[in-house]
């Protein structure tokens, strides 16, 4: 790249410092519905005093739930729950309160002109990120800013009568607390996101802890933690011997403590465990002893639900039921679990002191435990309360019963003498293979890469890895949709928030360095020397953990850095990469290293450097094409685009970013998507505005190979066309002889192949021509290997064969992309051969080289091309049900080259596997397959359909669809579908009892298959 005048990149030195901070905050934006018209209804005196009436409610309420009332304007209020304290629950928190606010205005009594209106409010509630800043007396106490203060108010605005409107981000797991509607898309307009998925909250539900929730939303299949069942299995071996035990299952938010608790109470259940539960609340209103509450509920069968009186009775019978002696209790009992006596007017009596309650406690369990052994389990117990505390000591006490006490919690101090002598298990995060397992069991066909990325991003946490794949199957990005989970943001930030100052600095700093951190550049950075001491401290607060590679540090999870990142205001973080830059660039000097220009792109980016960004974002692209990692050198050039198009569009940056886009091109051919086109689009209309020959052609030349990976053919030789118009207008006899050659393979993806052969020939001949050394020769070898393709589908196969054994010496033994087009083009003609073996070798090594070039659509070609062959060895169900993920996964990719194909194998596996609807939808998309050019899997999807119609009531007889197959072999001109689609008659004819015929045919077919040197056999039945 050229010098590029960098003044124009840098940030305005002339802005103020901002005085605010970057929160997580969870924004609920309320007011009265149709005030306008109520207003003009009711004297003044009247509105004002309903106005003041709903202001102190919200007031109130919005308190109670541990909000904090931004702004009151006039019949509405604005108002953020995460500040100044963020909880996890603060999106729970707010459609609460909300709750409360719609219930306190129905109440509210308004006559206007002596007749009775009513009074409703409509509200809205959004989470994200918020910047606020110290208001003043027209502000209120703080100012926010961002996106979701504007999203909380249309979404209030939305609103009907007495309805709440909340983002699904918002609540996340936690909806479950709440009855909903079905979630609605709504559109919000520009800025970040233009949809947004929404529900209506109807109620609350009668779900009262977390775990609760997560069942009604479905739980992802349980995976690995085998040694920790077996350890607390132990536990439970000693109990039923007649042991009291105590176990406690230590893991941080989200790392699946209450789910292998769920699977180990299940384990007790069927081994005769009598087993109950409670939990720990954070939110606002917990109960003292609230967990041995519940238990004590379920073990007197008492539901929260059921009416004092009818409570009060069955109270009474199981006191019975325990033991007579108990009878005494049933006083302290009803006071205990606030069950009333002596009419609903009569005052409340106090509970029982603390020492009296944990006694009754001890003394139910232990006559419970005289009948069978007992299992009591608390969740979150980190929540605990003293007075729960000293209930645990009190059941810890019992000697000689068989009770097995469970604790699931955040934390364990050593310090907490109730806890000595328990069995503690710290749960670790999952394994790369659990954790693929798991991502597996939650996405349908998880797309190629996309297992491992998800399970890196979210470092083995299960509920992080959850959340991901909800994302991915709403087709949002794995790890970067910023509204993917609000809820989760603010999780981190609550615990973020626990921090010492000094801890919360260092944390904050590494995350500008990214997820992944050189120790020597943590201390340049942070100040602090990565010591023991201090990264066994960040490790215990579950934030930074040394490094897999020695000498480095990274973040337990990408999410976490992620939400931490962004709470970094924008002149501190710009600063801060600018410190990194800088560090980066001295230790290369030093060390005599080359720089890490990927690095280098991103923290000048991020430092507002544009040009800098640029630059080394473009020779980060070149270095990840020169080791041929595709999806690495797509990101660095897109992000080199990107910073260019922020500069003054001068003639330089006009050239540089030509040039970028030619690069971008090359490697996005090999893997391309729909979303790669507009960039192509706009350096097109770039170059006839500016009126250049050179760059037209280059953009419409880029423009056709992507259609043509894409299995566009026609838009691609239309693209190719123009390019070539426009390339030896230009006089550029290199790129002229490149686009013959693409416009050849274009042809021949849309079976063409009169014209794909005479322009491929004229390609190969000049490049073998001007072809020097020995030296790898990409583009000869794919031009050889498009002409390979062709023949083998004209059933040309020792020519065929003769041109991939050519093409592949051409690229030597070093993975690239084009080595993997070039097997799985010879896989494919291996398959129409009949030599399946051979077909799977080609595939598997074309999987291998894709996979270390991160080719998704080689990738999942590779796959289905070996799959088919080894379902048509053994009609195996494996092998077709990888066919099927296969296919799925190349539709979702967007790249539709030779995809026919597929579906030519699926509807004959189909058929054979008798799942005749499935046959049809399948051959149904060959079909439209081949009205776009795609025709190489028509002839296969008619005899598909001829061999179910003579089993089968069709429409059409068999013949009718034999055919069909015929005319499209002839049609297409491959020579190798005719002997198959006499195969394919013969087999009917034997079917119907033409024994004669049957015979006639086979013999047919042979000689045709003698011919053309291949070993078909007909598909398994």
């Amino acid at each position: 790249m050229s010098a590029i005048t960098p003044g124009k990149s840098s940030p305005d030195p002339g802005l103020p410092a901002s005085r605010g901070r970057r929160r997580n905050l969870t924004i609920l934006f309320s007011d009265i519905h149709g005030s306008t018209d109520l207003a003009r209804a009711m004297e003044y005196e009247e509105y004002a005093d309903l106005v003041r009436a709903a202001q102190s409610a919200f007031a109130e309420v919005i308190a109670r739930h541990g909000g904090e009332v931004v702004r009151i304007v006039g019949d509405g209020v604005i108002a953020a729950f995460g500040f100044p304290d963020t909880h996890e629950d603060d999106g729970r928190r707010a459609t609460e309160a909300a709750l409360d606010l719609h219930e306190r205005a129905r109440r509210l009594v308004v006559t206007p002109s002596g007749a009775a209106a009513r009074i409703r409010l409509h509200s809205g509630i959004h989470s994200g990120l918020v910047l606020f800043e110290e208001g003043d007396q027209v502000r209120g106490r703080f100012e926010p800013f961002g996106d979701p203060i504007n999203i909380a108010a249309h979404l209030s605005a939305l609103a009907g009568e007495d309805e709440i409107v909340v983002s699904v981000a918002t609540l996340g797991a936690e909806r479950h607390f709440f009855r909903t509607g079905e979630p609605k898309l709504v559109g919000v307009g520009g800025g970040k996101a233009a949809f947004l998925e929404t529900l209506s909250i109807l109620g609350r539900e009668t779900t009262e802890n977390r775990f609760a929730a997560r069942v009604r939303r479905g739980l992802s299949p349980f995976v690995g933690r085998d040694a920790e069942l077996e350890r607390l299995g132990a536990c439970l071996d000693e109990t039923a011997n007649g042991a009291n035990r105590m176990a406690v299952v230590v893991g941080s938010a989200g790392i699946g403590k209450t789910r292998l608790a769920g699977e180990f109470l299940a384990e007790a259940r069927a081994r005769g465990f009598q087993v109950h539960q409670g939990y720990c609340e954070s939110y606002l209103g917990a109960r003292p002893l609230q967990p041995f509450l519940q238990l004590l509920g379920s073990i007197l069968g008492i539901d929260p639900t059921m009416a004092a009186d009818r409570a009060g009775e069955v109270l009474a019978e199981s006191v019975r039921r325990l033991s007579p002696d108990l009878a005494s209790r049933i006083d302290a009992l009803r006071r205990l679990l606030s069950l009333q006596s002596g009419g609903e007017n009569a005052a409340p009596k106090p509970a029982p002191p603390a020492a009296e309650a944990a006694a009754i406690l001890r003394e139910i369990v232990e006559r419970l435990a005289e009948a069978s052994p007992v299992l009591l389990f608390i969740d979150d117990w980190q929540w605990a309360d003293d007075i729960s505390r000293q209930a645990l000591s009190a059941v810890r006490e019992i000697q000689g019963r068989r009770v097995f006490t469970l604790l699931a919690t955040r934390e364990f101090g050593d310090m907490d003498a109730r806890l000595s002598g328990a069995l503690v298990v710290q749960l670790p995060p999952l394994s790369l293979e659990e954790s693929a397992r798991t991502i597996s069991n939650l996405i349908r066909a998880p797309a190629p890469f996309v297992v491992e990325r998800v399970a890196d991003y979210a470092g083995g946490n299960p509920l992080f890895i959850e959340e991901l794949c909800h994302s991915q199957s709403k087709g949002a990005d794995g790890d970067g949709a910023e509204d993917r989970a609000a809820w989760l943001n603010a999780l981190i930030e609550s615990r973020f928030a626990r921090l010492p100052d000094d801890h919360a600095r260092v944390v904050r700093a590494a995350s500008v360095v990214g997820n992944v951190i050189p120790a020597w550049l943590f201390e340049e950075i942070t100040g602090r020397a990565a010591d023991q001491a201090l990264t066994d401290e960040l490790a215990r607060q579950d934030f930074i953990y040394s490094g897999e590679v020695p000498g480095t540090l990274r973040f337990k999870h990408g999410i976490t850095r992620d939400a931490i990142y962004h709470t970094v205001g924008l002149r501190e973080r710009r600063a801060l990469h600018m410190r990194v830059v800088g560090a980066l660039q001295h230790r290369a000097g030093i060390s005599g290293e080359d720089e890490n220009c990927e690095a280098l792109a991103y923290h000048f980016g991020a430092g507002g450097d544009r040009v800098e960004a640029a630059r080394y974002a473009e020779r980060a692209g070149d270095q990840a094409m020169a080791v041929s990692s595709l999806d690495r050198a797509q990101a660095q050039y897109r992000a080199a685009l990107a910073a260019l198009e922020g500069l003054e569009q001068t003639d330089a940056v006009v050239e540089i970013w030509n040039a970028v886009v030619r690069k971008f091109g090359l490697s996005a051919v090999f893997d391309p998507s729909l979303e790669h086109i507009p960039i192509i689009q706009r350096a097109i209309a770039a170059a006839m505005a500016r009126k250049d020959v050179g760059a037209l052609a280059w953009s419409e030349y880029w423009l056709g190979f992507m259609y043509y990976g894409l299995g566009q053919a026609r838009k691609s030789i239309t693209h190719c066309k123009r390019a070539l118009a426009a390339a030896e207008a230009f006089g550029d006899d290199k790129l002229t002889v490149q686009i013959r050659a693409t416009l050849g393979q274009a042809h021949g993806t849309a079976c063409e192949y009169d014209a794909a052969t005479t322009l491929l020939d004229e390609a190969i001949a000049i490049k073998r021509s001007h072809r020097s050394g020995a030296r790898q020769s990409v583009g000869l070898a794919y031009s050889i290997s498009c002409k390979a393709i062709v023949l083998a589908d004209l059933g040309r196969f020792e020519e065929a064969h003769a041109g991939f054994d050519e093409a592949l010496g051409l690229m030597g033994d070093a993975p690239h992309e084009m080595m993997a087009s070039i097997l799985t083009q010879r896989s494919a003609a291996c398959l129409w051969r009949g030599r399946m073996e051979e077909a799977i070798a080609h595939a598997e090594k074309a999987e291998w080289v894709s996979e270390r070039v991160r080719a998704r659509y080689m990738f999942s070609m590779s796959r289905a091309l070996q799959s088919y062959a080894r379902w048509r060895i053994d009609g195996s169900a494996d092998g077709l049900a990888t066919l099927v993920e296969a296919t799925s996964w190349l539709e979702a990719s967007e790249s539709r080259q030779f995809i026919a194909l597929n579906y030519g194998w699926l509807a004959q596996a189909m058929v054979a596997e008798n799942r005749i609807p499935a046959a049809r939808q399948y051959a149904a998309k060959a079909f439209h397959r081949a009205r776009q050019g795609d025709r190489v899997g028509e002839a296969m999807a008619w005899r598909a359909l001829a061999t179910a119609a003579a089993s089968h009531p069709f429409r059409h007889p068999a013949s009718r669809y034999l055919e069909k197959a015929t005319a499209a072999g002839i049609e297409r001109g491959a020579a190798h579908e005719g002997p198959k689609t006499l195969l394919c008659a013969a087999e009917i004819a034997a079917l119907t009892g033409d024994a004669e015929g049957a015979a006639t045919l086979r013999a047919r077919a042979r000689r045709a298959l003698e011919t053309m040197g291949m070993d078909w056999v007909p598909p398994p039945a």
